[in-house]
C-alpha cells in the first residue's frame, strides 16, 4: 500500500512538474511574442565584418532547352556557380545598413554581384511572402510550443522549443527555437513551404552587450517553376570583432531625392535569361525575406568598394564549387551581343544594335520583325503576313524616340496595307503618333489574338475575330505622374469600311459547320454591316490610388499596391462634323478596382464598372460598350479581369458544337451597365486537401462574375471553381452561367496557369 502511494506521489509530482515547466514555457513564449518589437528595433547601431558565400545550381531542366542555355549562357545542368564576398557592415538597424565590399570573387559566372548581408527578422508577425513567424502576436492560434529542454548559450541560460503549426498549410513553419530568458531568440533551426518554395533557415546569434545579434546563418531554397528546378545556399559568418556604431541620426534620414519606378509592369516583363536569374537569386532573397513593407519604412542598403588584398579563410562551399566534378562552363549571357550579318538572320526577327555601348544599352538599334512568326490566317484576308522595321534612338533603356513601319499582305484579298507610327518614350511618358490603312476588331479593348484565331479558324472552322477597315491617323499619351495617378488620352480620325468573309478555307472539317458572318449582330444590333463612313473619336481616362501608402528603399519609393483601390473615370466621345465624321456619342464609365489579401492563405481580387451613354446612342456597332470575355483557345493573362463564358473558344465543354458559335459580341449595349467580378484564391480550401495536394503548388479558385444590360433586361451571372498550377503550368475550371436567373451550362476550361497577382500595377 505504501508503495503504491508512492508511486502515485511520484507520478503526481512528475506531472506538477511537467505542468509547471509547461507554464513556464508559455510564459516564456509570451514574453517573447511581447517583446518582440523592442527587441527588433535593439538590434541597431553595430559595426562588423561579414564572410557571405553563395552558390546555386539548376537542377532540373525542360530537356529540349540544355543545349542551348549550356552553348548561349554557359549554364550546365547540375553545376554550381556562386559568389564570395568579404564586407564590413555599418548596421543602423536590420532595414538599414552600409555595406563596404573589401573582397569579391565570382565562381563560374563571368559578372556576380557582391552578397550583400541580410537577417530574417523573426520577431516581426511576418516574414517573406506573408509566412507567420513563430513569435506573430497570434502565435498561439497557429502553432503548438513544446518545451525541448534547457540550454547554455554563451555562458546564458536558454530554454529551446519544438515549434508545430496547428494546421496543414503552407506559410507556417516548423523547427527549433532557443529563447534566452528574456525572450531573446537565440537560434532558429527550421524550415517553411512558401508557393512550393522550401526554405531552410538555421540562424545563431551570438551574446553581445546584453543582447543577441546576428552570428551565422545558413539558407538554402529549394524549388521549381515550369519545369526547372534548382537550389540556393547562403551562408554568412560574422568574422572578427563586433563594434558598437555610435551612428549620426541623419545617416539614414528619410530620402530627399525620391523616385518611383512607374513602368513596373514593363521591367516585370521585359527578358530574362538564366544566367541573369542567378544574378538575382540573392537579390530575390533579400527582397522577400528582409523586412516585410510597412508604410513609411525607410530601408536603406548602400553600397560601398573597397576591396583589400584579403585571403578568405578556406570554405567547404567554395571547395565544393572549385572542385566539383562536373564539366566546368562559366555562366554569361549577353542580351545586347553583336555578330557579323548573315541572311539566314532575316529568318527570326532580330536586333541590329550601333553606336557607342553604354552598360545596358546601345544608343542605335534597328529592328527587323520577321513575317515568318506573324502570319496568321482569317476568313476575310485569307493568309496574311507581317512584316516591320523599327528604328530607334535611346538615351536609356527606357528612354527613346521610335519610329515603326509596317506592313501586311492579304494574300486572299491580294491587298497591301499598313502603317507607320513615331513613338517618344520615357518610364512615365509615352507619346505617339500613328497614320495607316489597317485592319481593326470590333472590340479594340481586349482583341482576340490573330494566332489563336488562326488555329480556331483552321482545326474548327470558328472564326471568332471579326474586323473592319480603318484608314486612320490617332494620337495617344499615357503619362503617370505618380504611382497615385495616370492619364491616358486618346485621339482617333479614321474612314471604317465593311469587310466581308472571303473563303471558307479550313483544315479540319469539325462537326461540319459553317463559319459565322465577320459582321457581329445582337439583340440591339440587328442589322449586319455598315455603310462606309467617317469617324472622330476622343477618349480620356483619369486613374486615382486615393489610399495608396509607400515605403522607402534607399532614395526609391516603393508602393504598397494591396494598400488602395484603383478608381478609374474614363471618357469616350464621338464627334459630329468633325474631320466629315457622322457618329455622335457619349459615354460615360467609372471604374473600381481593389486587390487585397485576406490572409496568408486567401487573396482576392474585385472590378466594379458601371457606364452610361448620354444623349445620341453610337449607331454604329464598333462604338457601343464591349465586355471582356475569354476568348482565346489559350488563356495566360490575369482571369480577373474577363467573363469565362462570354464569347470565348470553348475548348474543352459537353456540347461544344452549340457553345463553339457563341457570339463575342452578344451583350454589347448602346444603354446602362453595371458588371462586376471577382475572384477568390485560396491555399487550401475544398478539393485541394482531398485530392493531397498540400504541398503542392495548386490553388483554388472561386469565381462570381456578373453584369446587368439595361437594354436588353438582362442579368447574366457566372459563378465557378477551378485548380490554378496544376503541374504548375495549367489552370482547370468549371463555370456555370445563368440568365436572369435561368441556367444555362457549365463549361469547362483548359488554360495556362494565371497565377493571379494581388497588387493593382500602374497601366
Amino acid at each position: 500500500m505504501r508503495i503504491k502511494f508512492l508511486v502515485v506521489i511520484f507520478l503526481l509530482a512528475g506531472t506538477l512538474n511537467l505542468y509547471a515547466q509547461s507554464s513556464k514555457a508559455d510564459s516564456l513564449i509570451k514574453l517573447a511574442i511581447n517583446t518582440a518589437g523592442q527587441h527588433s528595433s535593439d538590434v541597431n547601431k553595430l559595426i562588423f565584418t561579414v564572410h557571405s558565400i553563395e552558390k546555386a545550381r539548376f537542377s532540373k531542366f525542360i530537356g529540349i532547352g540544355k543545349k542551348r542555355l549550356q552553348n548561349n549562357e554557359g549554364i550546365k545542368e547540375g553545376q554550381w556557380y556562386g559568389n564570395e564576398t568579404i564586407s564590413k557592415v555599418y548596421l543602423g538597424n536590420l532595414s538599414q545598413m552600409i555595406h563596404e565590399i573589401n573582397y569579391f570573387k565570382p565562381y563560374r559566372k563571368k559578372n556576380g554581384t557582391p552578397s550583400l548581408f541580410f537577417w530574417p527578422d523573426f520577431y516581426q508577425d511576418f516574414l517573406g511572402t506573408q509566412c507567420i513567424s513563430p513569435l506573430n502576436y497570434d502565435g498561439f492560434y497557429y502553432y503548438n510550443y513544446s518545451f525541448l529542454s534547457d540550454t547554455l548559450v554563451d555562458n546564458q541560460s536558454c530554454k529551446q522549443f519544438v515549434i508545430q503549426p496547428k494546421f496543414k498549410t503552407d506559410r507556417l513553419f516548423k523547427g527549433k527555437l532557443t529563447l534566452s530568458l528574456d525572450g531573446w531568440i537565440v537560434r532558429w533551426e527550421g524550415e517553411v513551404l512558401s508557393d512550393d518554395i522550401l526554405y531552410l533557415i538555421d540562424l545563431k546569434n551570438a551574446y553581445f552587450n546584453g543582447k543577441w545579434i546576428p552570428k551565422q546563418s545558413d539558407i538554402t531554397v529549394k524549388g521549381g517553376v515550369l519545369g526547372i528546378d534548382g537550389e540556393f545556399i547562403l551562408n554568412q559568418n560574422i568574422i572578427g570583432p563586433v563594434e558598437n556604431w555610435p551612428m549620426p541620426p541623419q545617416v539614414f534620414s528619410r530620402p530627399t531625392n525620391k523616385k518611383e519606378r512607374l513602368n513596373i509592369s514593363e521591367i516585370t516583363f521585359d527578358e530574362t535569361f538564366a544566367s541573369q536569374l542567378l544574378k538575382n537569386l540573392h537579390l530575390g532573397l533579400l527582397r522577400k525575406w528582409k523586412l516585410r513593407p510597412t508604410a513609411d519604412r525607410i530601408g536603406i542598403d548602400s553600397v560601398i568598394y573597397n576591396y583589400q588584398d584579403i585571403v578568405p579563410e578556406k570554405s567547404e562551399l567554395v571547395d565544393e564549387i572549385r572542385e566539383s566534378t562536373v564539366e566546368t562552363s562559366i555562366a554569361s549571357y549577353d542580351a545586347l551581343r553583336k555578330s557579323p550579318f548573315n541572311p539566314s538572320q532575316l529568318i527570326f526577327s532580330k536586333s541590329f544594335y550601333f553606336g557607342q555601348r553604354k552598360k545596358d544599352f546601345y544608343p542605335f538599334e534597328i529592328y527587323y520583325k520577321s513575317p515568318v512568326f506573324d502570319s496568321n490566317f482569317n476568313t476575310v484576308e485569307g493568309f496574311v503576313a507581317n512584316s516591320a522595321i523599327v528604328l530607334r534612338r535611346r538615351w536609356a533603356p527606357y528612354k527613346y524616340l521610335e519610329f515603326e513601319a509596317l506592313g501586311r499582305r492579304s494574300f486572299g484579298l491580294n491587298r497591301n496595307t499598313g502603317y507607320s507610327k513615331l513613338r517618344y518614350k520615357t518610364d512615365s511618358f509615352d507619346l505617339q503618333l500613328a497614320n495607316g490603312d489597317y485592319i481593326s476588331q470590333f472590340n479594340p479593348d481586349n482583341t482576340i489574338s490573330s494566332e489563336m484565331n488562326s488555329l480556331s479558324t483552321l482545326l474548327l472552322k470558328n472564326n471568332q475575330m471579326k474586323i473592319f477597315r480603318k484608314e486612320f491617323w490617332s494620337l495617344s499619351l499615357i503619362n503617370r505622374f505618380s504611382s497615385r495617378f495616370y492619364l491616358k488620352a486618346l485621339i482617333e480620325s479614321s474612314r471604317q469600311s465593311q469587310m466581308d468573309n472571303t473563303t471558307d478555307y479550313y483544315w479540319v472539317n469539325y462537326l461540319g459547320r459553317t463559319f459565322s458572318s465577320n459582321n457581329p449582330t445582337n439583340k440591339e444590333n440587328l442589322k449586319e454591316g455598315f455603310d462606309m463612313h467617317n469617324s472622330f473619336v476622343t477618349q480620356v481616362q483619369l486613374a486615382f490610388r486615393p489610399f495608396l501608402s509607400y515605403s522607402y528603399i534607399n532614395n526609391l519609393r516603393v508602393s504598397d499596391w494591396g494598400s488602395s483601390p484603383l478608381v478609374i473615370f474614363k471618357y469616350r466621345a464621338g464627334w459630329p462634323n468633325v474631320f466629315k465624321s457622322s457618329i455622335n456619342f457619349q459615354l460615360l464609365e467609372l471604374s473600381y478596382i481593389q486587390n487585397i489579401s485576406l490572409s496568408p492563405w486567401v487573396k482576392t481580387g474585385f472590378i466594379l464598372n458601371t457606364g452610361t451613354f448620354i444623349g445620341d446612342k453610337p449607331v454604329y456597332f464598333q462604338d457601343y460598350k464591349h465586355f471582356n470575355g475569354g476568348i482565346s483557345l489559350v488563356q495566360t493573362g490575369d482571369m480577373l479581369a474577363t467573363h469565362r463564358l462570354v464569347g470565348y473558344y470553348q475548348n474543352l465543354s459537353s456540347g461544344a458544337n452549340q457553345r463553339l458559335n457563341v457570339n463575342h459580341y452578344a451583350y454589347s449595349t448602346s444603354g446602362n451597365y453595371v458588371e462586376a467580378l471577382s475572384q477568390f484564391q485560396f491555399s487550401n480550401l475544398w478539393l485541394k486537401p482531398l485530392l493531397g495536394f498540400k504541398k503542392a503548388y495548386v490553388k483554388e479558385l472561386l469565381i462570381a462574375n456578373a453584369y446587368y444590360i439595361n437594354n436588353q433586361n438582362l442579368f447574366y451571372n457566372e459563378i465557378g471553381y477551378g485548380l490554378d498550377g496544376v503541374m504548375k503550368v495549367l489552370r482547370l475550371e468549371a463555370i456555370a452561367n445563368f440568365n436572369n436567373g435561368q441556367f444555362n451550362y457549365v463549361g469547362l476550361r483548359l488554360n495556362i496557369n494565371s497565377r493571379i497577382r494581388i497588387g493593382n500595377i500602374p497601366e
